[in-house]
């Protein structure tokens, strides 16, 4: 199955969904302009021309609810299409793919398939959506637009030291400890409207920036600290970045170097 074929039906199902819609509010119009004006002759053609239109646009509808009807969501997931599309369409637009069987990552998004319900969720929130090449242009787009937002890591590591000695603070820890990169997140966009401006993808995508500068770019240079970022074994925790060279990793937490060791 292939949601693209369903498309391709309902396309010109739409066309004809749309004219009947349009002329029934043209003629709806017409009546009420007729009511007002008092032409009665000219109403009375068009109450005959609405019925037509409804008739039309019952047809319309019935027809692209029978085509609607038709598609087999369970088996069109259950059966691996979907995913498989999904993947298919994220390479076609050039969007790099990590995982497998409904786990997807598409740097900064994961994608969980569940096949059972029929849902797709992007970073856990749920996607209305059942065409792969929608997500997969959805998907392309936001990584686009982050990275056309400029960034220059001396600034951005200069603020992600200051939240990680916030996040030091609070937790009773030393100064020098691992702090995991979700908690310095929290501390970073402190607010509920600044997490929303500036979700977690974005603060992920900041990292992953930051990591492949390297680190000669991980000292901030009013302090002359040095930082480092722990790496996560198994691959699932942390997120996932690209070196300079290339190499993938996992970082999931971000610490102070005592640079008298």
């Amino acid at each position: 199955m292939n949601y693209e074929d369903l498309y391709s039906a309902l396309a010109p199902l739409g066309a004809d969904l749309k004219t009947a819609a349009n002329n029934i509010a043209k003629f709806q119009k017409a009546i009420l302009k007729d009511a007002d004006t008092g032409n009665l002759s000219d109403m009375k053609k068009c109450l005959s021309s609405i019925k037509e239109a409804s008739a039309s646009l019952e047809k319309a509808i019935s027809e692209y609810e029978a085509a609607a009807s038709a598609f087999d969501t369970a088996a069109y997931f259950s059966d691996g299409d979907f995913s498989r599309q999904l993947v298919a369409s994220c390479e076609e637009k050039g969007v790099d793919v990590k995982g497998e069987k409904g786990l997807y990552e598409m740097f900064p998004y994961k994608i969980r398939v569940a096949s059972d319900s029929q849902e797709v969720f992007m970073n856990r929130k749920k996607i209305s959506s059942f065409r792969p090449s929608y997500i997969a242009e959805t998907i392309r787009a936001g990584q686009e637009k982050l990275n056309k937002a400029s960034f220059k890591p001396a600034s951005f590591l200069a603020e992600l030291a200051d939240a990680y000695e916030i996040t030091c603070l609070r937790s009773g820890a030393r100064f020098g400890s691992s702090q995991m990169l979700t908690k310095i997140y929290k501390n970073l966009a402190l607010m509920a409207r600044a997490r929303k401006e500036y979700d977690m993808q974005a603060f992920a995508f900041d990292l992953a920036r930051l990591y492949a500068a390297g680190p000669d770019e991980w000292i901030v240079s009013k302090t002359g600290q040095h930082y480092t970022f722990g790496t996560s074994r198994d691959g699932k925790s942390g997120i996932r970045v690209l070196g300079r060279t290339g190499i993938e990793t996992y970082i999931l937490t971000f610490s102070a170097v005592n640079t008298a060791e």
